[in-house]
């Protein structure tokens, strides 16, 4: 089955993605319940931290900051804070690179956890489907059963109708 839908709607659906912000009893799978409810305050900082960092608004700010510092220090009118080569804008990425590090990796973590608990409950409810299926495919054979005996028996009535149609006809024949 398809579902066509309209430029608008494929428009409001993308803006709502975009904009709408999940709260904790947003998360309804039990997956992302569990990964919510049990995330310390620093799994979730560095949650957040690392959706900022991988934004194209982060990376947007950062290069305009980036631009304007040098901008300031290469042709400053006031005071170079930072003359070339911008040893302090240096020192402020190595600080921000330490930090930054570790945070994504924290994220990766709870990441991968995150996965593994979704395969993990993946697993049971494909195990319960096959415990479904087997009963399935177990009543269809047992009906499958019952219906061969009953078109067994229907057959021997036929046979035997017919068998008493054509004794009639030879005893009308002769």
């Amino acid at each position: 089955m398809s579902i066509r839908s309209t430029d608008a709607m494929q428009k409001a659906i993308k803006h709502t993605l975009r904009t709408r912000k999940l709260k904790a009893e947003d998360h309804k799978h039990p997956v992302n319940v569990l990964h919510h409810e049990e995330a310390t305050f620093g799994e979730k900082l560095a949650d957040k931290i690392a959706a900022g960092i991988g934004s194209w608004t982060f990376l947007i700010v950062q290069s305009l900051a980036v631009t304007l510092w040098v901008a300031l220090n290469v042709i400053g009118l006031v005071n170079h804070w930072d003359p070339f080569p911008f040893i302090l804008l240096n020192l402020l990425f190595s600080v921000q690179a330490a930090y930054t590090g570790p945070v994504l990796l924290l994220a990766g973590n709870r990441q991968s956890q995150k996965d593994r608990l979704t395969l993990e409950h993946a697993a049971e409810e494909a195990e319960k489907a096959d415990d479904q299926n087997v009963e399935i495919l177990k009543a269809i054979e047992k009906n499958t059963e019952v219906t061969i005996q009953i078109l067994r028996h229907v057959e021997a009535l036929v046979s035997d109708h017919m068998a008493e149609d054509a004794a009639k006809a030879s005893q009308q024949g002769a």
